[in-house]
């Protein structure tokens, strides 16, 4: 499948069930999970999964986490269970956060089955 390279004119977006968001050579950028909203469809709560290549760890946001990338290769983030607006921007936002997300000691199979239990699948890098 073709990839189409968008630019974003503002510092949020809102991913939906099923929505994929790549970013690179985002070093230093910061995600910010601001709101989730649940789906009466698929139970649990709202996570947002986040990997980063070259990262050992992924990382699960839940509202009100952030996380700063680490590196300038591929990060992609998906969300889980419901929907997510994620803030987009420099580190100072996630630096004065008071959780910031860390790499979940969770491990692929088990991010596998937490997302087979959601109705998504497993994405790998």
């Amino acid at each position: 499948m073709p990839q189409t390279e968008v630019s974003i004119q503002r510092d949020w977006i809102l991913l939906q069930p099923g929505d994929l968001l790549t970013l690179r050579n985002a070093a230093g950028q910061s995600v910010r999970l601001e709101s989730a909203q649940t789906l009466a469809s698929q139970p649990g709560p709202v996570r947002v999964w986040l990997t980063e290549e070259g990262q050992p760890d992924d990382v699960f946001l839940h509202p009100g986490d952030g996380y700063t990338v680490r590196g300038s290769g591929r990060v992609v983030l998906t969300v889980w269970c419901g929907t997510a607006r994620l803030r987009l921007g420099n580190c100072d936002r996630v630096a004065s956060s008071p959780h910031t997300a860390m790499p979940s000691s969770r491990s692929i199979q088990s991010a596998s089955a937490w997302a087979t239990a959601c109705g998504a699948s497993a994405m790998r890098l």
